[in-house]
Parts: C-alpha cells; sequence; structure tokens
C-alpha cells in the first residue's frame, strides 16, 4: 500500500497592519476640524478687515473731541443747570445713579455748557446698565466694533445690588458729552447725559 503523500500546509498570511493614522481617526472628528479650519480662516481675515475702520471711527472721534475742546476754551458760556423737576424715566439705570452724579436733560441747548472743568463738574454719557457684567461686555464689544471706545463699571447701589454700567466720558463739558450722545444716537443707542461732581483738592 502506497504511503500517501503528506502535504505541508503553507500558514496563513497574517492581514498587515495599516500604517496609515488616517484609518483609526473617525470620519467625523476630520469633518469637524475641516469645518473649524474654515471657520477659523473667515473670523481671521473679517477682523483684518474691520481693523482699518474701528480705526478710522477712533480717530474720528479723537479730532472731533480735541475740536470741540479748542472752540469751548476760545469762547467760554455759562453753565446752565438742569431743571430740578427732571421727570423720572422708566429705565432701571437712571435710578441707580449715586446722589453725586446728576442726569442732564435731553433737549440740552448748544449753548449751554461748561467751557472748563473748574465748574467742579464732568461729564458722561451712559449707554446702559447691566445686572450681569457679561451683558455690559457684550455692549461694549459691540460698540467697539462701530468705533467706540466705552469703559465698563461696576457700582454697588445701596438695596439693589451691583449694576455694571457701559459709558462714555469722562468729558470736559456738556457740548462734548452731547457729540457723543449724538453720535450713539446715530448707532442705534439712547443714551443718557449725567455729570459728577468733582472732589474739591
Amino acid at each position: 500500500m502506497a504511503q500517501a503523500r503528506r502535504i505541508k500546509r503553507k500558514p496563513a498570511k497574517k492581514k498587515a497592519k495599516s500604517s496609515s493614522w488616517f484609518s483609526g481617526l473617525p470620519w467625523g472628528l476630520m469633518f469637524v476640524i475641516l469645518i473649524s479650519g474654515v471657520v477659523l480662516g473667515m473670523l481671521f481675515t473679517g477682523t483684518q478687515q474691520d481693523n482699518g475702520q474701528l480705526g478710522q471711527g477712533l480717530k474720528a472721534l479723537i479730532e472731533d473731541q480735541s475740536e470741540q475742546a479748542k472752540t469751548a476754551s476760545s469762547t467760554p458760556e455759562p453753565v446752565v443747570k438742569p431743571p430740578e423737576d427732571t421727570q423720572q424715566t422708566n429705565f432701571d439705570y437712571y435710578d441707580v445713579l449715586p446722589d453725586i452724579e446728576q442726569v442732564m436733560p435731553n433737549d440740552l441747548p448748544d449753548g449751554a455748557v461748561a467751557a472748563r472743568r473748574t465748574d467742579g463738574y464732568q461729564y458722561y454719557v451712559q449707554i446702559a446698565s447691566f445686572r450681569a457684567r457679561a451683558d455690559a461686555e457684550g455692549l461694549r464689544a459691540k460698540l467697539a466694533l462701530q468705533g467706540v471706545t466705552a469703559l465698563t463699571q461696576a457700582s454697588e447701589v445701596e438695596g439693589k445690588g451691583l449694576y455694571y454700567r457701559v459709558r462714555l466720558g469722562p468729558f470736559a463739558n456738556a457740548r462734548l458729552a452731547k457729540n457723543a450722545k449724538a453720535r450713539l444716537n446715530g448707532l442705534g443707542q439712547d443714551p443718557l447725559i449725567y455729570r459728577e461732581t468733582l472732589p474739591k483738592p
């Protein structure tokens, strides 16, 4: 009886491991990275284009203020005090101003300005007041994109808590404050002008 020939079986080939790291990375993650890159690129190019406009608006505001200051110092004009029975408004932030601050009337005539700070007051334009700091910072950032540099001031109001006020100033006289208010009105804001008593030296 013939012996059966033994046939050696070849070992099964092992599947080669993929050397590419892409095969292990989920496609969804790659998609998110791609979209993020596109969005960041658009934001970066957008801010570069806005920088020139932001600087122009700031420059125009500073030049306007310096011209107004020169005009006011060359022709001093009398101070007109606001009427004592100023109507109370519906906005919260009108009520929370400290006692040393006086809200100026909306219909302040052009001639009713103080020529210099020696009148004992400094003037501010308050755009809004918020309970949350994030809201105040959001408005401030929006104004910065429109060429207006505003400040955020935290103020503790007795019995009402902490408020965050967005404002411009101080201004040397009411005319400069009124010009800033008119510019803000053009940007869709409804600010108010108020004055603070300067501390005595």
